[in-house]
Formats: structure tokens, C-alpha cells, sequence
């Protein structure tokens, strides 16, 4: 298996690492939309809106992110795998391990909580158009990190999987 992932990884980072370099200003700002921090913000956002609408479920959603991201921080020490050599990874002001993808697990989990809710409150044709432009950012930000050399294909991966699972048990609990 190991052998297939590495294979995979290094294709799939040369084919995205070798876009054009007039790229990089427009995946720093993606990447910054799905840093930890701003995806916490989105989940306080969700749960002090909850708890203003008195939902305990929709408050207690918009804490699940944060719950997510702690169980991503747990596999990063877990797993231990060393971030790609690449000059962005060494310069990240907190050196953290590469897998899973904090930034992916936490933007598909918080955002596609965002579009769960755009869905059901705003009216057709926003509903659609919110939707699909937050399942763009959150492709985008993958992208973004394999791009910049922060993560392997395969921890973007595992990170959407984990933010995937999470978003899916967040539904549940608000229907």
C-alpha cells in the first residue's frame, strides 16, 4: 500500500506543484480561509447563532468543528508523518506533522456545515449558488495546500474523509 501511496502522492504534487507560479497570491488568500483559526470562528459563528435561535442542536453543530479539529490534531501526533521538504513547510510558524490535512478537514467540515445551512434558509437560486461556490473553496483550499507544499495529496485526502465523516455526523444531529 505504501508503495501505491507514494506513487500517487508524488504524481499528484508534481502535476499541481507544477502550475504557474502567477497562482501562488490566489492560493495563499484560499489557504488562509481554511486555517484553524477561521474555521473555528465559523463554528463559534454557528453556535452562538444557535444558541440565539434556541437550538441546542444547531449550537452544539457549530461546536462539533471544533471537535474536528481536535480529533485531526490528535491523529497529526498519532501518525507522525514529516510535511513535504518544501520551503513553505519549514517556514510554518507552527511546525506541526502532515497528516491528516487540519486546513482540509476542518474547511470541508466548517464550510459544508455553511452550505448545509445556506441550503435550508435562503431561497432558490442563492441556495444553489452559495453552495456550489463553498464546495469550490473548499476543493480549493485541498488544492492550495498541495500546491503551496504544506501537505501530500494523501493527507488532503484523509483530511477531507475526516471533515467528511464529521459534516455527515453533524447533519445527523440537526435533523
Amino acid at each position: 500500500m505504501r508503495p501505491f501511496v507514494h506513487q500517487f502522492d508524488t504524481a499528484i504534487a508534481r502535476l499541481i506543484g507544477n502550475w504557474p507560479v502567477s497562482l501562488r497570491p490566489l492560493f495563499l488568500i484560499v489557504t488562509a480561509l481554511g486555517d484553524p483559526i477561521i474555521t473555528i470562528a465559523i463554528g463559534s459563528g454557528v453556535a452562538v447563532y444557535g444558541y440565539l435561535q434556541s437550538n441546542l442542536r444547531l449550537a452544539l453543530s457549530g461546536l462539533m468543528i471544533w471537535l474536528t479539529l481536535g480529533v485531526g490534531s490528535c491523529l497529526k501526533v498519532i501518525f507522525g508523518r514529516q510535511r513535504p521538504d518544501t520551503e513553505y513547510a519549514h517556514s510554518l510558524q507552527i511546525p506541526t506533522h502532515s497528516f491528516p490535512s487540519g486546513h482540509a478537514g476542518g474547511s470541508i467540515v466548517a464550510y459544508g456545515l455553511l452550505a448545509y445551512i445556506a441550503w435550508h434558509l435562503l431561497p432558490q437560486p442563492w441556495n444553489y449558488i452559495i453552495v456550489g461556490l463553498l464546495a469550490l473553496l473548499v476543493v480549493l483550499i485541498g488544492i492550495s495546500r498541495i500546491y503551496l507544499g504544506a501537505h501530500f495529496p494523501s493527507d488532503v485526502i484523509a483530511g477531507w474523509a475526516l471533515g467528511g465523516v464529521a459534516l455527515l455526523v453533524i447533519i445527523f444531529v440537526i435533523k
